[in-house]
């Protein structure tokens, strides 16, 4: 029997029309393995893949590959999927002429303009995107006069254009001088209410400044109701009255406002303008550089780089932040090493750069060299190069407390920026006493309690697990801003005070303000964790309906999780399949997390192989995938499961847990013994568990112990989770009556939720857990969650 039949299961029963488990099938051979290969541009593999399917391909399999092979402008291969699609039928299936569309895109983007209008041409039914695929082929090949006769074509059909179609005809119009067309197109524009969309008013704006009608495109400009925008175009105006006369300074000037408003079109008719009347090459490209970086064309900006005869620091740093501002982190850093083979070397822009390259990329030992530097340059008392080493750091929350106090040191006075920053740092250590500090900090220097700041202090202190504090907070904020609503509602639920966050929400409404996606989000995430099932399908109805949001993934999946968590698995199921997009990964861990609580087993196999087909390589979903087969009993699965995995190296993430005592905060991993009191605390940590069992009855649940192995050795693994060390340590570390504040960076399991509610009773202390869930307040043996997360 081959690997992957050996995990599928039968049919659910009593379920219509829901099919069988699908197994759990290699990687290489799903649909997500086509796509992750187009997306990574292996178009050779992936047509391999495609040709060799059986059953046939869909058509979104076609789709994928098309839109590579149009990306490679790769006509013979795009022959090749035309081909396939004819012998599989595929084509003759398409109904709503999708697959067609995608090709005439791909001949038109190849240069194939004619196999495009041939395809076209015998389509019967035209949509409006095959009809903007073909205007594009036109307008790829520069054949504007024909792009304007199907556009002209096109208004006699039954398709209505939309935004694309009129932006199309307007390049079309602008190439071929034709203004009384593109007047006639802009009327329509006016009609459709779409001439102020930003995608249609630059092509009016490229389109008159081509014909010659500068006021027609200053008025333009006026609509968009943007003064830096007039003044764009007023120098560029001056520019072509002067035929093209302009200084370097000017065209700089006109660069710098098409680089702050990300004006595309006009900062390419500026370059070509530039190139006519030549000037002070190095100065404006380096302009230009910089528009097209801010405009996300790093190929552009990289060209106009490698023209530079003489670079200085201004070109270099300004290519390297092109790069780090469009993410492209390891391009950054590669450049960085070119820079310094030309003998430049690192200074403060360049350090600000570089440094968040590494922070994206998690590269911290090399972060760390880069910090070492600017201590020896001197750089580190700029602010900016401080707080973007902070952020470089917050990938180890401790580092960047550190950093944060190096700052205060050197009498540098934080922004706002570094703020925010430090304060998410703190809220990952969960370190209450530091964020205190910070806290205390602001107040001594009289620092506006205000915008990003309070709604930072806000998710801090309940990141620490201190609401009252939070409460305190944003009670005492003078100006709430959607932001801060935001944060206390989220604080809110995450804490298992639904109820209340649905309050905040409606308090919120009732000021006037109105909510957007994440706002929905945080009171939807209180509902879930509430099983406040009704509240919640009222929110989410509220946002489409009243308020005209379109739901992200995050929004159905909390759908999901509340229908899940109150026991209706198979509604939340049926929800899913009437998501009007695909359902991501979030969706079904959001359901297999439900199902897995509710012992609903043939439904979690379900989300379980769909979480494999979407994301192969992310070790998460084996582990939940292995979890589900091991409360199964299903050991042969679990053991193909986790062997798949390691095939991939792929590893799970360790589980950690750490307490803050004093000012210092102590972590803990499972079987560790490093700490420096470890044996006074598995002393102590021996002394509970015998407690437990006399005094309030506690028995092991081996269960939670996924591992195939005898009762004696679950037994000692259960006792070796991180979170109870942290426990041990924190009653021989702290006063009687304190309360303990512990943080762990995955679920916790349903055994050590029962060890810490008797601890907190037989102990008498207040524990405050938080886990990858969310927080548990366990007092007098009882917990927030109300046993469930």
């Amino acid at each position: 029997m081959p690997a992957a039949a050996a995990l599928s299961l039968p049919p659910l029963p009593h379920r219509t029309p829901l099919p069988a488990a699908p197994a759990v099938s290699p990687p290489h051979s799903t649909s997500a393995s086509l796509k992750r290969l187009c997306k990574d541009g292996d178009l050779r593999q992936a047509l391999q893949q495609l040709t060799a399917r059986a059953p046939p391909p869909r058509r979104e399999h076609y789709g994928w590959v098309l839109d590579l092979v149009a990306a490679r402008r790769a006509a013979a291969e795009g022959r090749q999927v035309h081909a396939h699609a004819l012998a599989t039928g595929s084509l003759d299936e398409d109904g709503d002429g999708f697959l067609a569309t995608k090709l005439v895109f791909m001949y038109g983007r190849c240069g194939r303009v004619g196999d495009a209008r041939r395809l076209f041409d015998g389509m019967p039914v035209r949509t409006v995107f095959s009809w903007n695929a073909l205007l594009g082929a036109y307008l790829s090949s520069g054949s504007a006069a024909e792009a304007v006769r199907v556009y002209g074509a096109m208004r006699a059909s039954v398709a209505a254009p939309d935004g694309c179609t009129l932006a199309s005809a307007l390049k079309a119009c602008g190439a071929g001088g034709d203004a009384r067309c593109g007047a006639e197109v802009h009327g329509l524009a006016v009609k459709n209410g779409l001439e102020r969309t930003t995608l249609v008013a630059n092509a009016l704006i490229g389109m008159y400044a081509k014909c010659g009608l500068l006021d027609s495109a200053l008025r333009v400009f006026e609509w968009m109701r943007d003064d830096r925008a007039l003044e764009a175009l007023a120098l560029f105006r001056g520019m072509q009255s002067a035929g093209f006369g302009m200084n370097s300074y000017t065209a700089v000037g006109a660069l710098q406002v098409c680089a702050e408003l990300a004006l595309l079109s006009l900062g390419k008719e500026l370059h070509a303008s530039l190139l006519k009347c030549g000037g002070e090459f190095n100065i404006q490209c380096n302009a230009l550089l910089v528009m097209y970086a801010k405009c996300s064309r790093v190929d552009s900006a990289l060209r106009v780089f490698r023209q530079i005869d003489e670079k200085d620091y201004i070109s270099w740093n300004s290519m390297l932040s092109c790069y780090v501002q469009n993410g492209f982190y390891a391009e950054a850093i590669e450049f960085f090493g070119e820079m310094l083979r030309h003998g430049f070397q690192p200074d403060h822009a360049c350090v600000v750069s570089l440094s968040s390259a590494l922070g994206h990329l998690s590269r911290l030992n090399n972060g760390r060299e880069v910090h070492a530097y600017v201590i020896k340059q001197r750089l580190n008392t700029d602010l900016q190069v401080g707080n973007t080493l902070m952020d470089m750091y917050l990938k180890q929350f401790d580092e960047a407390v550190s950093l944060f106090a190096e700052m205060q040191m050197a009498d540098i006075q934080p922004d706002s920026v570094a703020l925010v920053s430090i304060l998410v740092a703190i809220a990952g250590l969960s370190s209450l006493t530091k964020g205190k500090q910070v806290h205390g900090f602001l107040l001594r220097r009289n620092f506006p309690i205000e915008g990003p700041v309070v709604s930072s202090l806000v998710d801090m202190y309940s990141g620490c697990g201190s609401m009252s504090y939070a409460v305190r907070v944003f009670d005492g904020a003078k100006c709430k801003d959607i932001v801060l609503w935001t944060a206390m509602i989220n604080a809110t639920g995450m804490h298992g005070h639904g109820k209340q966050a649905v309050d905040l929400f409606e308090r919120m409404l009732q000021t006037g303000l109105t909510p957007d996606h994440v706002s929905f989000l945080a009171v939807l995430y209180a509902c879930s964790h509430s099983k406040l099932v009704e509240v919640g399908k009222y929110y989410l109805d509220m946002m489409m309906s009243k308020y005209m949001l379109k739901p992200w993934q995050e929004h159905y999946a909390c759908m999901v999780d509340i229908l899940g968590r109150s026991g209706q698995t198979e509604e939340a199921y049926q929800f899913i399949k009437s998501i009007p997009v695909d359902p991501e990964s979030v969706v079904w861990c959001a359901l297999l997390g439900a199902c897995r609580i509710h012992k609903n087993h043939d439904l979690a196999v379900v989300a379980a192989n769909k979480l494999l087909e979407l994301e192969p390589d992310n070790p998460g979903n084996y582990i939940l995938a292995s979890n589900v087969f091991a409360e199964m009993g299903k050991w042969n699965n679990v053991t193909e499961v986790r062997t798949r995995m390691a095939e991939r190296g792929l590893r799970k993430d360790p589980a950690c847990s750490w307490i803050e005592v004093g000012n210092n905060v102590h972590t803990f991993t499972a079987r560790d013994h490093s700490h420096r009191h470890s044996e006074a605390i598995h002393l102590k940590l021996a002394e509970i568990t015998e407690k437990l069992r006399k005094e309030g009855g506690y028995a092991e649940d081996t269960r939670f112990v996924l591992h195939d192995v005898s009762e004696e050795e679950k037994i000692d693994m259960l006792h070796k989770h991180s979170e109870r060390p942290a426990i041990a340590f924190g009653l021989i570390s702290t006063c009687p009556g304190t309360p303990l504040r512990i943080a762990k960076n995955l679920r916790v399991c349903g055994d050590c939720h029962e060890f810490t509610k008797l601890v907190s009773k037989l102990f008498e202390r207040e524990i405050v857990v938080r886990d990858a869930n969310r927080f548990h307040h366990f007092s007098g043996g009882s917990c927030s969650c109300g046993d469930f997360w």
